[in-house]
């Protein structure tokens, strides 16, 4: 019996992101199991409480085309490569969409990209990754981003501006 069945791959349309697909299909393939790509389609919040924003059905209907595209874009040469591959999208909330699906489908593994971001950009922005590995108890793979070779970095990279 294998180890992994199901791998859950969060996609959200980056190429860091898709950093996750290269590990989860080496683990497929060794464990035979079926990949679910997944991406959360849903209405951006606010970037102001106050702010509402009305629901448009037509937005949403074109973001869900434009994500299945992209999901099969990313399919079809997995699928190529002799890989069980199933694409799934989900109106939730990205760390909900995971949740949910995770739990839905009975994955054994979720494999799934970090922003690599911390401090004040992580308190801001929260972390789609930390809620889902604090939330399921599910296994869980983070594939942290590449770091930058220092000859890489810009010199306005490395300064700070004060006003």
């Amino acid at each position: 019996m294998y180890m992994y069945r199901k791998i859950l791959v969060p996609l959200d349309g980056s190429a860091l992101a898709e950093r996750a697909i290269r590990h989860a299909q080496e683990i497929a393939r060794g464990s035979r199991a079926e990949l679910l790509l997944v991406q959360a389609v849903n209405f951006p919040m606010p970037v102001v409480p106050e702010a509402i924003l009305v629901p448009d059905a037509e937005w949403l209907d074109e973001a869900k085309k434009e994500a299945a595209r992209y999901l099969d874009g990313i399919a079809v040469p997995l699928r190529a490569a002799g890989m069980r591959v199933r694409t799934i999208l989900d109106e939730r909330p990205p760390a909900d969409a995971i949740l949910h699906v995770a739990t839905r489908e009975e994955v054994d593994l979720i494999v799934m990209s970090t922003h690599g971001r911390g401090g004040l950009s992580r308190m801001l922005m929260g972390s789609v990754a930390e809620s889902v590995f604090h939330a399921t108890s599910r296994t869980v793979m983070l594939v942290k981003p590449e770091r930058l070779p220092a000859t890489a970095v810009k010199d306005e990279e490395c300064r700070l501006h004060v006003s």
